[in-house]
């Protein structure tokens, strides 16, 4: 049994029960705990369509149930009284209860008014207000005046007694409001209007009594309680009662009924005064002048309401002929698009709006009539979106989020209020005689306020029909002026630098495009086999993958073939097809071949390059940690022992101070080819940093022929290096670590970097080999520690910013927040000397979260003062925030990024984390899952220093990755070095064609902007926009126009930090 079929049973059920018990009361109106059991079991049924129905909203169900519990609670205890005390005073418990029933009553009521209604709707509830003070009259009139002036009560009980009527007058004017102005009456909500009415009707007859009678149990009275309880369960259990609780279409005409029951409620009044005249008394002229005088205001605001909506309707008007001339003189769909777009702008109360035109016959979104919008091609995906929303024809009301993440985008404006852009209003463009056979030629969205698109729904549909034709005529009159030139098409394909093959269902070739000629050296390809045109060691392959294509296996629809051209020389092609053997026009396989020879080339050298190092050739971090782990096991098989050397150039930068970069890269080249000729084949040298290289010494019996090769190492230092500027000599430290005092990788590498930093402590020009006792030897780091941790982070840092630039415009798009140390003795203290301590200690992640907190809230400030004085090219930057591994693996990250915004106020997408290379290398679920809840929430995720570290291509495709910052050292070799600039280019190509934006770090000066520019890379940050400025510094680079910036900005490279 499905969920309806159980809640009609269940509705069904607690029905009979109620008209079961409802017979026996009348039947035994002196056990009065029936009435009780009545009240109980409404209470129980509502209860129970919660639990069945599973409404969205269940706070207005609950506040009923809780309203009803409390009438028979009341019920109860005046049954108790009568039975127990056998008295029943006025006023006692039982009124407490039942007073507290008529609020929990008008808040369910008004919480259905919340859900159902959203927005402005003046006229409803002006209309119900009319309705509630002309029933609230006859209420005072005949209940609460005489109440009021009853001389056998005390001024309690009259207080109490007039609570009654006053609770009637609340419940009534909520059920009026949630009646008035909406359609979508559904079954739930008329069974909740006939148990309201019978609370009321129950109440108002019971006053009359207990004013002009005695009150006894058993009268008809009592059956208009029960069809409360009754009805309000039944409206529960009934399956639409969901529906209660979704927004309704408002609706702006008022039928008969409606303008009935205003006429009706605006007489009363006068009504009264009319027959208090003729019977010669005037004991309420009083109140009555008062009820009618408001009466006559809220009429009187109701007729201006009127006025003004017959006043929109012909402004409407008139902006549809307008329209209508406007597209009726366009002969392009941007006329088109235009057109529209002003339209909307005229009919939307509430502007600027957004609108986008989707024009079927070209395939082409139209963003606020691409007049300071945008105009771009629609994905498969968005076309689809499109069909879905329009397959029923009509137009459609519906949350942005509905009409897609693409077409959302598009409407929504960085400025613009999220109120403003809630909603979109479907309007399908048809046209039943299309020449495609299509009636669906396009459609019109157009984002705004929800109440704004109802109102407008009618006039925008008939905007969207004169849009069709418009459109149609449009499409029409392209169509006949390109089947004119018949010669479009052949001259496209036949200076097309791609191959277009045509084949047979034998795989010969038909049809051959004439750059076939030049790609594969055949100027006539036709009637050629295409398997003689591939390698015999790919052909098989070849084969089958035409075999897949045919019987529609292969989805892939593009691959990469190897081709032989006619001068047996080796191609790469990329292959895409279409299988048009159905189209008679063709009749069979269509093949788009694409030389991408260099392409590929570039490829597989940036895979070599993410393992080795540009500069050297040797293996990378990665690459050399891959190794240490394979040599463990091995070792571990074997027995043997693995030892690590750690290989520092001594003074390196004294080398780079007096002879140039230039010079210290011969070096280090030089350095390596003598370290690569030193090891032995089985043993790995290794580049892991600027002047620090790496050995992997395998298969030594002991530690002792480790420490012999270390020797042997040393003498690589002994000649002169032989560079273009004579002879340099140079001494290096080296630090030696083995299996025989390391467990695993990582320590094994740990210890080689703390025997390297003994040997440099030492006095450089010598090697040590690890043991424990260097690790209590660091007393410069353990003071630098000391001072870590008797600092307070928000008293002893400071947080920097240092733009992010537009290349081309010099327009600020963001800024990254640099945290800087102001150590009392030591000055300036680095990131560099204190973010690994940090790390190491976890201190790092206490820090990051201030960092976090701070520039959050600097980038809420920008945008306030974008938004009050920024210039017409302003924008608000988002701020771009680093974060270590630790910081990122802690397990309350997400929750201190979550915190962060909610704080803030950030808006997600004004937020970017930067992380390095080594978070990505754990590689495991866990981080793939992190990094997609961030996202999820809208931040954007960057790769910081991209190619120094860790550096592997399918990180960038298998995280979540928006934005990759090319370090550095690739930018300040681009003027030098021709292979630094492709490889710099090739990354900028890679991260294009994988969706991400790169920035270009240390930009220094104008030559390397230049060439990042030529290249394609859009954004960058260096010494030659700024370096790291205060936060209200940034403020001003924020404000001031991108010329400006440029020419103010401090440009002081002392230090080389960023």
């Amino acid at each position: 049994m499905n969920a309806r079929l159980r809640s009609q049973a269940a509705m069904v059920a607690v029905s009979a029960c109620i008209v079961v018990l409802t017979a026996f009361y009348y039947l035994f109106p002196e056990q009065r705990l029936i009435f009780v059991a009545i009240g109980a079991t409404g209470v129980i049924g509502i209860v129970l369509g919660i639990h069945l129905n599973h409404p969205a909203h269940r706070l207005p169900w609950l506040l009923l149930a809780a309203g009803n519990f409390a009438f028979a609670a009341g019920q109860a205890a005046q049954i108790t009284l009568l039975q127990f005390y056998e008295q029943n005073p006025f006023p006692s418990i039982a009124d407490g209860f039942y007073l507290t029933a008529y609020p929990l009553y008008a808040a369910g009521l008004l919480s259905f008014v919340r859900w159902r209604t959203s927005g402005r709707d003046r006229a409803s509830f002006v209309d119900a207000l009319t309705l509630t003070v002309g029933l609230a009259l006859l209420s005072w009139l005949f209940l609460i005046d005489p109440f009021a002036h009853a001389e056998d009560l005390t001024w309690v009980q009259k207080a109490f007694a007039i609570a009654y009527p006053l609770g009637d007058i609340l419940v009534l004017a909520m059920l009026v409001r949630l009646l008035v102005g909406r359609g979508g009456k559904s079954r739930s909500l008329m069974l909740l209007t006939v148990g309201t009415l019978g609370l009321l009707t129950a109440d108002v007859a019971y006053g009359l009594i207990q004013l002009n009678g005695t009150w006894r149990t058993g009268t008809a009275v009592d059956l208009g309680w029960a069809v409360l309880y009754g009805a309000w369960a039944a409206a529960a259990l009934d399956p639409s009662m969901g529906s209660v609780t979704q927004p309704v279409a408002w609706r702006a005409e008022a039928h008969m009924g409606r303008l009935s029951l205003l006429t009706l409620a605006s007489l009363i009044a006068p009504t009264i005064l009319l027959i208090e005249a003729v019977r010669g008394v005037s004991v309420n002229a009083g109140v009555i002048g008062v009820f009618s005088a408001v009466l006559f205001v809220l009429v009187l605001y109701r007729l201006a309401g009127v006025a003004a909506t017959h006043r929109q309707a012909v402004g409407r008007e008139k902006v549809l002929r307008i329209a209508v001339s406007s597209l009726g003189g366009t002969g392009d769909l941007r006329g088109v698009a235009a057109a529209v777009h002003s339209a909307v702008t005229e009919l939307m109360p509430h502007g600027p709006p957004s609108s986008a035109l989707l024009t079927m016959p070209d395939n082409t979104l139209w963003v606020n009539g691409a007049h300071g919008g945008m105009r771009e091609p629609v994905s498969e995906r968005v076309t689809a979106a499109v069909r879905e929303l329009t397959a029923s024809g009509e137009n459609r009301l519906v949350a942005l989020d509905d009409v897609g993440p693409d077409l959302a985008a598009c409407l929504t404006g960085p400025d613009e209020e999220p109120s403003r852009t809630g909603h979109a209003l479907v309007c399908p463009l048809t046209l039943q005689d299309s020449p495609s056979g299509d009636p669906l030629i396009g459609v019109l969205l157009v984002a705004g306020d929800e109440q704004d698109l109802f109102v407008l729904r009618d006039t925008l549909a008939t905007l969207a029909a004169q849009t069709a034709l418009a459109v149609a005529r449009v499409a029409l009159a392209q169509e006949v002026n390109q089947r004119n030139s018949e010669m479009y098409f052949r001259t496209l394909v036949q200076n097309a630098s791609d191959v277009i093959l045509i084949l047979d269902d034998d795989d010969r070739v038909r049809y051959a495009s004439p750059s076939a000629g030049q790609v594969l050296g055949v100027p006539d390809l036709e009637g050629a086999h295409l398997i003689d045109l591939v390698p015999p060691q790919n052909s098989r392959a070849v084969i089958e993958a035409l075999g897949r294509m045919r019987s529609g296996e292969n989805q892939s629809r593009r691959e990469v073939w190897r081709m032989v051209r006619a001068d047996r020389a080796t191609i790469e092609v990329e292959v895409r097809w279409s299988d048009l053997r159905e189209e008679a026009t063709v009749g069979g396989v269509v093949l788009t071949l694409r030389d991408v020879t260099e392409q590929r080339k570039l490829e597989r050298e940036l895979t070599h390059q993410a393992f080795h190092d540009s500069l050297t050739g040797l293996a990378n971090r990665v690459l050399f940690q891959e190794r240490v782990n394979h040599a463990l096991t091995q070792a571990q098989r074997e027995g043997t022992v693995v030892g690590v050397l750690f290989v520092d150039v001594d003074d390196f930068k004294v080398v780079n101070d007096i002879h140039g970069h230039g010079v210290g890269d011969e070096l280090l080249v030089a350095l390596s080819l003598r370290l690569q000729t030193t090891v032995r084949a089985s043993d790995t040298a290794a580049r892991i940093g600027g002047d620090e290289f790496a050995l992997l010494v395998e298969g030594s019996v002991a530690s002792a022929g480790v420490e012999r090769f270390t020797e042997h190492v040393m003498t690589v230092f002994a000649e002169p290096f032989r560079l273009s500027v004579g002879p340099v000599s140079t001494y290096a430290s080296v630090g030696v670590a083995t299996t025989e005092d390391s467990i695993d990788a990582v320590e094994l590498l740990t210890h080689a970097d703390l025997a390297l930093y003994a040997a440099k402590t030492a006095g450089k020009r010598q090697w040590r080999r690890y043991h424990p006792d260097l690790q209590r030897g660091m007393a410069e780091r353990a003071k630098l520690q000391e001072g870590l941790d008797s600092s307070s982070i928000e008293t002893s840092f400071m947080v920097l910013y240092q733009p992010i630039v537009e290349l081309t415009s010099g327009r600020i798009a963001g800024f990254e927040a640099l945290v800087r140390w102001p150590h009392s003795t030591r000055g300036m203290v680095l990131p560099e000397q204190f973010i690994t301590l940090a790390e190491e200690s976890g201190q790092i992640v206490p820090l990051g979260a201030w960092v976090l907190d701070q520039a959050a809230g600097e980038a809420v400030r920008w945008e306030d003062s974008v938004l009050r004085g920024g210039t017409a090219d302003c924008n608000a930057p988002y701020v771009s925030v680093n974060v270590s591994p630790r910081q990122f693996r802690d397990e309350d990250f997400y929750d201190v990024i979550r915190r962060a915004l909610e704080i803030s106020g950030i808006e997600p997408s004004s937020l970017v984390l930067e992380l390095t290379e080594s978070v990505l290398l754990y590689n495991d679920e866990r981080v793939l899952a992190e990094m997609s809840s961030l996202t999820d929430l809208g931040i954007r995720i960057a790769i910081d220093d991209f190619g120094t570290g860790y550096s592997s291509l399918s990180y960038l495709r298998e995280f979540p990755i928006s934005i990759l910052k090319i370090d550095k050292s690739f930018v300040d070799g681009l003027g030098r070095s021709s292979e630094q600039y492709a490889l710099v280019e090739g990354i900028t190509h890679l991260a294009d064609t994988l969706g991400l934006t790169v920035i270009a770090e240390g930009v220094e000066n104008v030559r390397q902007q230049e060439l990042l520019i030529s290249m394609g890379c859009p954004f960058g940050q260096g010494y030659l926009f700024a370096e790291p400025v205060s936060a209200e510094e940034a403020e001003q680079l924020v404000l001031a126009p991108p010329l400006g910036r440029l020419a103010g900005l401090p440009v002081t490279p002392g230090d080389g930090t960023r």
